[in-house]
């Protein structure tokens, strides 16, 4: 199905990896990521000029833990924890948003009207009911991947927007 904004595939995703954490990121297709509250998953929520949510990306634990985790080089060990009391550190949320904020870049070309990274939402059931809408909408595109963050493991993301 068209959408108003990019998808990008994973050979797109892959590039972006690579340069975000210096070396070699390798991205291939994964399954759907759930965005029931509770789920453990991480929800980012992009806005167009207006404010209306227009897409999102989600996050499991291990790629929120192991991404947030290489971004700014703390311990492997560090992430292995994270992932394992399901407990993340200030610092890799941080760097999610971070890392959120430059996925945005794959959703836009020329062609796009112009989005922003608003927040990061830690559990979906916070999310708020325009962003809920969006996530359950049947008129969402998709794209699903698993992204290996070198040295550290590997998790998924999934990308939706209208």
């Amino acid at each position: 199905m068209p959408t108003q904004y990019i998808l990008p595939n994973a050979a797109a995703m892959t590039r972006m990896f690579d340069m975000l954490f210096g070396g070699k990121v390798p991205v291939i297709p994964g399954k759907r990521l759930d965005t029931k509250a509770g789920s453990g998953n991480l929800v980012a929520i992009y806005v167009n000029p207006d404010g209306k949510p227009v897409s999102a990306a989600i996050c499991d634990l291990a790629f929120a833990a192991n991404g947030g985790a290489a971004l700014s080089m703390l311990p492997v060990n560090a992430a292995k924890d994270a992932i394992k009391t399901k407990k993340l550190e200030q610092t890799m949320i941080e760097n999610l948003y971070e890392i959120m904020n430059v996925v945005s870049t794959q959703l836009m070309n020329e062609r796009t009207p112009h989005l922003k990274l608003t927040t990061l939402y830690t559990d979906p059931g916070q999310l708020p009911d325009d962003a809920k809408a969006l996530l359950s909408s049947k008129t969402v595109g998709h794209a699903d991947f698993s992204v290996n963050v070198l040295r550290y493991g590997s998790g998924g993301m999934s990308l939706l927007t209208i």
